[in-house]
């Protein structure tokens, strides 16, 4: 009777109580997500504004805009500005002016745009020889020494600008770039992150889309009906990394990561999780070895609902002429659920699991990133509970002008679970859940520009990214108890500092 009751009110809380990585998902996506936005803004070197033209058209406009260059620089005006009017340049074109800089630095500035780091710091510097003077092309040169982790060498240069230079604009860059070296030359790096905001589900309780249950084999209609619902969110994260100055055990690495989630209405899915994560990096012959441990502990309702303890190794190599980043990750665990007062049945879930994860990212510029990954799982509880999935996902990252950024992922995983629940039907179970998601960043300090002058932004408010996020889940199961859709929608204001 117990049972019965707890399935008519509850079953359509089925993908909360099925699986616990369902919340450790969302804690891990919203943890990476605020280091995302933190860091984001430290991947743009140049903001580019190329239109393709034809080629006769292009070479006009360049022996044009040359020109006029010319006069700029013979004024002695600044070299950024006389090729920002430039039109894209192709190293033809730099062949035919190799003495010209406008040229030659907005050439520079399209291999940034492609990612080609290194050539263009190598036409950068030619540009320096002959014009030691322009400052703004210094601290460019510095800059991409910096991204290519030639430290010592943009130290240097930033020394230069820093002895001569009186612009503050520039001197405010060779400030913030000569902590970024110091950071990095340190051998523990520590960071902490915050993150708080809302989130709206239209479905909260993963109401199914039919409307009625299975008990027993025979559809009971249900009551209660989609229920929509906000959420308070807190997500706070730390982590530390020693570099050992090895040549094969490099780093040393642990992070952890709480998160708060309070729903407004329906408090049984209130979650509290505690995510823990520590292993190493070691450089071998073949590829870089991350080995982890792993551990996660879930609260529902201020009760104890899940453990969660793992090993991993993952191996990555780049590939395709190192195009790709490619990666292979193996990880086995133990998850052990508890009964809770709207969860009587959780213990049924309790077992092993195992997952192998192949993909790999790739930079298709220097603005665009996109990651790829093949997933297959495996759970071992009793015999309804365990199942074999196999998952799809695919994301990009996109930065923007104005350091700010978009993200989106599609997931697909298939599920197929062992045996039926004779509770529930006779019917073994089959699960198809896709899940989209887009989220935009950009820093509050972009927003309260267009305040008014009369508004004073608060100096905390500098570092702070905005993140609003809109997300798609739909689950299609064979039986009904399982079948819904839910929409939404969610702000976070993020915060990371570097120590």
């Amino acid at each position: 009777m117990t049972r019965l009751v707890t399935n008519l009110s509850m079953a359509g809380l089925g993908v909360v109580s099925e699986n616990s990585k369902v919340l450790q998902s969302r804690a891990m996506n919203l943890v990476s997500r605020t280091a995302l936005s933190a860091l984001s803004v430290c991947l743009c070197v140049t903001q580019l504004h190329a239109q393709p033209v034809g080629t006769e058209a292009a070479e006009r406009r360049t022996k044009e805009a040359t020109q006029q260059a010319g006069k700029t620089i013979s004024a002695e005006d600044d070299l950024m500005a006389a090729a920002e009017a430039l039109p894209p340049v192709t190293f033809s074109q730099v062949l035919e002016a190799p003495d010209d800089p406008a040229v030659n630095l907005r050439y520079a500035q399209d291999l940034i745009l492609k990612g080609n780091v290194q050539l263009a710091a190598a036409t950068v510097e030619r540009i320096l020889i002959n014009y030691p003077d322009a400052d703004s092309v210094r601290l460019l040169y510095a800059i991409l020494l910096y991204r290519m982790d030639v430290l010592d060498d943009s130290a240097a240069q930033l020394d230069i600008l820093e002895a001569r230079s009186s612009d503050d604009a520039i001197l405010k860059e060779v400030a913030r770039y000569r902590k970024l070296i110091d950071e990095r030359n340190r051998p523990i790096k520590r960071s902490a992150a915050i993150s708080i905001g809302m989130h709206y589900d239209r479905n909260r309780n993963a109401f199914p889309d039919q409307g009625t249950f299975l008990i027993g084999g025979a559809p009971i209609q249900g009551t209660t009906g989609e229920v929509d619902d906000f959420g308070h969110v807190v997500i706070a994260a730390t982590d530390m990394r020693m570099d050992t100055n090895g040549q094969q055990l490099q780093e040393i690495f642990a992070d952890a990561a709480f998160l708060y989630d309070n729903q407004v209405e329906i408090d049984e899915l209130d979650v509290r999780a505690l995510l823990l994560n520590g292993g190493l990096t070691y450089k071998s012959r073949y590829g870089t070895l991350v080995p982890g441990l792993h551990a996660a502990l879930i609260q529902l309702d201020r009760e104890k609902y899940s453990r969660d303890y793992a090993v991993s190794l993952r191996g990555e190599r780049p590939v395709l002429n190192s195009k790709v980043a490619a990666y292979a990750e193996v990880r086995a665990g133990w998850r052990k659920f508890n009964n809770t007062r709207n969860l009587p049945f959780a213990r049924e879930q309790s077992g092993q699991y195992h997952e192998l994860t192949v993909g790999g990212r790739r930079a298709l510029d220097n603005r665009t990133l996109i990651h790829g990954a093949v997933s297959l799982n495996s759970v071992d509880a009793i015999n309804f509970e365990s199942y074999e999935s196999y998952e799809l996902s695919l994301d990009f990252t996109r930065i923007l002008p104005a350091d700010t950024f978009l993200t989106g992922s599609v997931t697909v995983e298939k599920q197929f679970y062992q045996g039926p629940d004779p509770f529930i039907t006779q019917r073994t179970r089959h699960d198809l859940d896709t899940t989209y998601n887009l989220t935009y960043g950009v820093p509050v300090a972009n927003i309260t520009t267009h305040l008014g002058e009369s508004f004073v932004s608060p100096p905390f408010l500098e570092d702070v990214v905005l993140t609003v996020s809109v997300e798609y889940q739909n689950s299609n199961s064979n039986i009904p108890n399982f079948d819904y859709d839910n929409v939404r929608g969610q702000f976070l204001l993020n915060r990371r500092w570097d120590f």
